[in-house]
């Protein structure tokens, strides 16, 4: 039989667009499903704040950009609706619309993206339109699968209505780490079956890049530094009535950990921009953050336009991580880089639990600046005991990633 006929279509909704973190899970998850379905043909459904903004991709991708005016929205979920009663109204479709429902009719099985997780009560605001999407799969009536995000917490008790119903369509239920499973299991009851997996983007393991690549000509002499890798985050504390507060206490916190650790070593700070596009930037925070830094401190930005795999592989490099970011301390965990972690979601304290290393993880709403510094210390001191233990329970958690592709291929009838 012809290899194009047996390509399997596979749809993925949800994707959160414009961020490296969320971009390395997505990279994987093409990766892992093309190694173990070989034909494949993937339809990525996104949603770019930059409409223009376009990604390459080894794999066969078709990408859809989902950002349209409320009224082409709205007359797509007419046309759903209209369907739901085997009316047809194509003349409610534009040319993208018609294209996002040719997208579902022609999938062998939708898949809700890893990252997100769009479901919960942190993205309460918009969380309907991406449950719309997961209800047109329904209306198709093909497989679900939720590709290992994470999930909760679930306190709005009207949107938890939707929330169980939709959630019991999957066919299968996956989450990134153990929070997000007791969140869901508390939602749908005991006899839900939810898999604990791990982040899709621990799937791929990439090589470190040589600094002496990296630091070429006259940037030669910063191979020999202590690197320090370091992401940051612009948070917006939401539910804080008092944000420019904690914001300002935050960059203080961030600022005394990178002076304080320039003490210790002769450091260059290398800092991480994980938002990319026109519509965001973490560039002129990383600004703010590095100017502000004691003027004998080397420090750079790492270009905004690096793909997440060279984002990954320069992490690698570093000896020590600051990561303010769920994604980028799974960069730098996966090559057993230690360092802290100050996590704004559960998801990352659940990353750090999995490796037992909880206890170098602060919550970005009570900040400690002498805990902190003190578990750099001893992530300085300890740093080749603590990388081997790291690197050594990263190998199970791994596994555990590969178990969601495993997953989405039974689904599929292929495993």
């Amino acid at each position: 039989m012809d290899g194009k006929r047996d390509k399997k279509n596979i749809l993925i909704v949800n994707q959160h667009g414009e961020n490296r973190g969320d971009e390395a899970a997505m990279r994987a998850m093409f990766r892992g499903l093309e190694k173990k379905l070989r034909e494949v043909k993937f339809t990525l459904i996104v949603q770019f704040q930059d409409p223009n903004l376009q990604i390459s991709f080894d794999e066969d991708v078709e990408l859809l950009h989902i950002k349209m005016p409320y009224a082409h929205f709205l007359k797509l979920m007419v046309y759903a609706l209209a369907m739901r009663i085997n009316l047809k109204l194509p003349f409610l479709l534009t040319q993208r619309t018609e294209r996002i429902i040719e997208s579902f009719s022609s999938a062998h099985i939708v898949i809700s993206a890893p990252g997100g997780p769009y479901f919960g009560d942190i993205y309460y605001k918009h969380e309907l339109v991406h449950w719309f999407y997961i209800w047109l799969a329904r209306l198709y009536k093909k497989p679900l699968f939720l590709y290992a995000t994470s999930a909760g917490p679930f306190k709005i008790k009207l949107l938890n209505v939707v929330r169980r119903y939709l959630y019991r369509k999957f066919n299968i239920l996956c989450v990134r780490e153990a929070f997000s499973q007791g969140h869901l299991q508390r939602l749908l009851g005991n006899r839900a079956i939810i898999h604990l997996t791990a982040d899709s983007a621990l799937q791929d393991s990439l090589e470190p890049f040589e600094r002496a690549q990296y630091f070429i000509n006259e940037r030669a002499f910063l191979a020999e530094k202590y690197l320090v890798s370091v992401s940051a985050i612009e948070y917006k504390y939401p539910g804080e009535s008092n944000v420019v507060e904690h914001q300002a206490r935050y960059t203080n916190t961030i600022l005394k950990c990178l002076n304080h650790i320039a003490t210790k070593r002769d450091c260059h700070f290398m800092l991480f921009p994980q938002l990319y596009g026109r519509a965001h930037s973490d560039v002129p925070y990383l600004k703010q953050l590095g100017s502000s830094l004691s003027s004998n401190i080397s420090w750079e930005i790492v270009d905004p336009n690096t793909d997440s795999d060279m984002q990954r592989r320069l992490f690698g490099m570093t000896d020590l991580c600051i990561a303010s970011r769920y994604h980028p301390q799974i960069f730098a965990a996966s090559s057993g880089v230690p360092g802290i972690c100050i996590y704004y979601e559960h998801k990352a304290l659940g990353f750090m639990s999995s490796l037992g290393f909880e206890d170098f993880a602060f919550d970005i709403r009570n900040l400690d600046p002498d805990a902190m510094c003190k578990k750099l210390d001893e992530a300085i001191e300890r740093h080749d005991e603590l990388s081997a233990l790291m690197k050594t329970n990263i190998l199970e958690v791994q596994q555990q990633a590969i178990k969601t592709t495993q997953l989405a291929a039974a689904v599929l009838g292929t495993e």
